[in-house]
């Protein structure tokens, strides 16, 4: 179900990567927006597009901003052209509606960052907070009794962390995908070993390297993704930023279940972010190094 937008909200701005269009916001459901945009043709290509999966916009995540309120982080998902009598395509710009999904809402605190992914830094004082604990801990047996333990109601997501640690969980779906593109195979000798190493990994440094594929880095261009593999693993780590903020706002008052919950949700992340890639993209990843 869409639902009209309030005339205060009706202007935005749409970004794509280093391109931004101003954009007028058509409608709203509870998944996303629609939005109206007029594109240079020359964005399109000489030909233009038949279908919207040959449309260049199709499938990329984009940032939209309504003027005067919130900021999200969209996926479009799909494109047609906008023919209504408010149109005003050009010979040099053409209108389009396009359909977004909100991939997450950006609040106050991660907008007008400079030079830095504050998302990432989030994800690094978690890690930071759970490598200081295991530190202490190790001196002294008695500071798990001092923290309080919570009763807490688990959600899907969390279910399926548990279930990776309790090994029920079978990576059907991400074994027929790896198994179909020759990207590394969960539950493989390969795919354990990669996981083993990265056990042995600073947990800082774990969080880092799922980080990474949700900003663009001289390193991702040396991996040589596809843009399906791209969209993939940025999808994936995300859904690791919301994962990780998560757990730390449910479990900072029982940081023992928290210890074990990061350790299978980077495991579970890992196993993903690898049935993407191929054996030595994967191996390439598993060594990145940070400075």
């Amino acid at each position: 179900m869409r639902f009209s937008v309030a005339p205060t909200r009706v202007k935005a701005q749409l970004r794509v990567g280093k391109d931004v269009y101003k954009a007028e916001l058509l409608d709203e459901s509870m998944a996303g927006f629609a939005v109206a945009v007029e594109i240079p043709r020359r964005k399109l290509g000489e030909q233009g597009f038949v279908c919207e999966s040959d449309c260049p916009l199709f499938g990329e995540i984009a940032r939209l901003s309504l003027t005067g309120h919130s900021t999200y982080e969209v996926q479009i998902i799909s494109i047609v052209p906008r023919e209504d009598n408010s149109a005003s395509a050009t010979k040099s710009r053409v209108c389009l509606r396009l359909g977004t999904r909100v991939v997450r809402e950006i609040y106050g605190e991660d907008r007008n960052s400079v030079g830095r992914n504050l998302r990432l830094v989030a994800a690094m004082v978690l890690a930071m907070l759970f490598s200081l604990y295991c530190t202490a801990q190790s001196f002294s047996g008695q500071l798990a009794a001092m923290v309080p333990t919570a009763e807490l109601a688990w959600d899907d997501m969390l279910q399926q962390w548990q279930s990776l640690t309790s090994g029920k969980r079978t990576w059907q779906k991400e074994i027929a995908h790896a198994t179909s593109h020759g990207y590394v195979v969960p539950n493989t000798e390969e795919m354990t070993q990669l996981i083993e190493f990265s056990k042995e990994l600073p947990t800082l440094h774990r969080v880092q390297k799922v980080m990474l594929f949700q900003q663009d880095s001289k390193f991702l261009k040396q991996l040589n993704l596809t843009a399906d593999q791209m969209l993939a693993v940025r999808k994936i780590a995300m859904e690791a930023e919301a994962a990780m903020e998560q757990l730390w706002m449910q479990l900072k008052h029982d940081k023992q279940v928290f210890q074990e919950q990061l350790a299978a949700l980077l495991v579970e992340l890992e196993t993903r972010i690898m049935a993407n890639l191929n054996a030595d993209q994967a191996k390439m990843w598993m060594h990145a190094q940070f400075g």
